[in-house]
């Protein structure tokens, strides 16, 4: 019987390191769906995975939509019958070098919203059906600035906190799905990428970026689960 390929969701896959993760998952054969806001970003997405080998799935979703992302998952599963990768790309710094003394706490949920619970809900969402299939990856883009073991600078205190939560449900989650040896979560810290997010003078591109993320999401039965990544070795929680 021919092997199916991997199904693979990727949010924030339109753009940046997120469009990397999809166009690499392609590239190994996978349909991809990737998942964002704007239209304009997926078009082209689409245009340049037109001779990939995989097949991509372009839809169009705000994340902070609870709704919109139940009926994600379910026209998913619908479509495909199963989700065997999930890359948690999407996220907003909306303050970006604000002190925490004055960043205020609708700006602090507003972050949470995306960086923490829409992933939260979409790992609930999503795990079950990985577990049921006996086969699943989750990797969770999170931050060097969320790494409480390095920190050396105050400020943006929303987006690092989100991440650091992150950081720590990617932990948790893996430790309740230990006997599940064949379904992994994970973190990726991609370093400082020329992105919106990065800004223009980040050394990395989104494509050196998104290794990381990519190797996480094609590890074998043996490769490890509940870690934080960068450049494909460990890094401080």
């Amino acid at each position: 019987m021919e092997q199916q390929p991997k199904v693979a969701m990727v949010t924030g896959g339109n753009d940046g390191i997120g469009r990397e993760i999809s166009l690499g998952l392609l590239e190994r054969g996978m349909q991809v769906v990737a998942v964002g806001r704007n239209a304009e970003s997926l078009a082209e997405t689409e245009r340049l995975a037109e001779h990939l080998p995989g097949e991509l799935t372009c839809y169009q979703l705000d994340l902070g939509d609870a709704e919109g992302r139940q009926r994600l998952i379910v026209w998913t599963v619908q479509e495909f019958g199963r989700i065997d990768v999930l890359v948690n790309n999407a996220g907003v710094a909306l303050d970006k070098w604000v002190s925490g003394l004055e960043v205020s706490l609708e700006t602090c949920q507003q972050t949470f919203d995306i960086n923490t619970w829409a992933v939260l809900d979409l790992c609930q969402k999503v795990l079950p059906v990985m577990v049921e299939q006996g086969y699943g990856r989750v990797v969770n883009l999170s931050s060097e600035l969320a790494s409480l073991g390095v920190i050396e600078l105050g400020q943006t205190i929303a987006y690092r906190m989100s991440k650091s939560a992150l950081n720590a449900m990617t932990k948790l989650l893996a430790l309740e799905l230990a006997e599940h040896s064949n379904v992994k979560i994970n973190a990726a810290a991609p370093g400082w990428v020329k992105t919106e997010l990065g800004g223009e003078d980040a050394p990395l591109t989104p494509k050196q970026g998104a290794d990381t993320p990519l190797w996480l999401a094609t590890l074998d039965e043996n490769g490890p689960s509940g870690g934080l990544f960068r450049e494909r070795e460990v890094y401080p929680w």
